[in-house]
């Protein structure tokens, strides 16, 4: 079987030949796999079955700059800014060490008080639909390597908003009426659905959604905070993505703990839950209580096992998840997050070979 038949074996519910595989890298990580294996591609590198997707956006840094300094939020040589106007100033590179990638964040809406202000900026149009042109042939290319197509929409709604307008005040507006807040995450549910119909439509096969709505001792916000603000939001889109293409599966992201929202997020549509950081999610007691009614993604701790262990290590978690899929659980093997450069090399070799051995 192909990475993309076998993928679809397990999800129909029948065993599959090996574990599906799926893995992420941060640039640093990139350069160790360039220096031991000549390619800067992790997905060929490793073998992991699934590429990713996404929608390129015009450049309108400049626009945002502009717009934000019209805010009265300055700017100097150390920010950027994208396209979705999310900006991030970049520490000196000595503080870093190997881990160069890493960014501050900043929050450049903080000091909006009136939606009025939020409708002038310079947003994306995501009804362009030269925007999605040519997604279908990405999709029919990775295909034809025999790997399934992941689009990706993670920070869905939470964290793209709270990205622009801060945490704390993300929490403050909900809880005293403003409705700035809320604008945003109108905005950014409008355009997830856009970008789930037309991912779905171009027959990609998983659609990624996610926010991380979860630390490692529970939920960020009470669960009926979260039923209230972001789960008609997600079922929305979902249900978008399931109009235009009902084959899509729909994949949901939070790190940490949130036990509480999986019987939630099964009953809005969620078909697999990632990354199930062991660290603070039970494997066997998620498989035991929702084995029958979703699937798994993710697994090895990034903050344990990948980085801190031996190859005998990895291998064992990676046995550990075999015997979940012989009793019928449905999975996909991936580092719980990207992977960094603490990671040795001889771990990823163990992780990809470790998953190649038959159920």
């Amino acid at each position: 079987m192909t990475g993309l038949e076998n993928f679809r074996t397990m999800m129909a519910g029948s065993r599959p030949e090996r574990l599906p595989f799926d893995v992420t890298a941060t640039p640093p990580f990139c350069d160790v796999c360039e220096r031991e294996t000549g390619t800067r591609d992790v997905v060929e590198a490793l073998g992991s079955d699934f590429r990713g997707i996404g929608v390129p956006l015009p450049d309108r840094s400049k626009e945002w700059r502009q717009a934000y300094r019209e805010l009265g939020f300055e700017f100097d040589g150390r920010f950027t800014v994208d396209s979705m106007g999310t900006v991030h100033a970049i520490p000196p590179r000595e503080t870093l060490g190997a881990a160069y990638h890493l960014m501050e964040m900043a929050h450049p809406l903080a000091a909006v008080e009136s939606t009025r202000q939020l409708e002038v900026l310079p947003w994306p149009d995501f009804d362009d639909p030269e925007l999605y042109r040519g997604l279908p042939e990405r999709v029919r290319q990775i295909h034809s390597e025999g790997r399934g197509t992941i689009a990706g929409l993670a920070c869905t709604v939470f964290e793209s908003t709270w990205y622009l307008r801060g945490m704390d005040l993300f929490f403050l507006d909900l809880m005293d009426g403003n409705p700035i807040t809320p604008w945003l995450m109108d905005w950014f549910e409008s355009r997830a659905r856009r970008m789930a119909e037309e991912y779905a439509r171009a027959g990609a096969d998983v659609l990624q959604l996610g926010d991380d709505v979860g630390s490692q001792r529970g939920m960020l916000m009470s669960v009926e905070m979260w039923r209230e603000h972001l789960k008609p939001r997600l079922a929305r889109v979902i249900r978008a993505a399931k109009d235009a293409n009902p084959d899509i599966w729909i994949f949901y992201h939070s790190d940490g703990d949130v036990r509480d929202i999986v019987p939630d997020l099964i009953e809005i549509g969620v078909e697999i839950l990632n990354p199930v950081q062991p660290e603070c999610m039970p494997l066997d007691e998620l498989f035991a209580e929702h084995g029958d009614r979703i699937a798994f993604w993710g697994m090895i701790g990034t903050q344990t096992t990948m980085p801190f262990g031996t190859p005998a290590d990895v291998r064992a978690a990676v046995a550990h998840l075999r015997d979940w899929v012989r009793r019928g659980a449905r999975l996909v093997v991936a580092p719980t997050h990207v992977l960094e450069p603490d990671v040795p090399w001889e771990n990823a070799v163990a992780l990809r070979d470790a998953v190649r051995e038959p159920i």
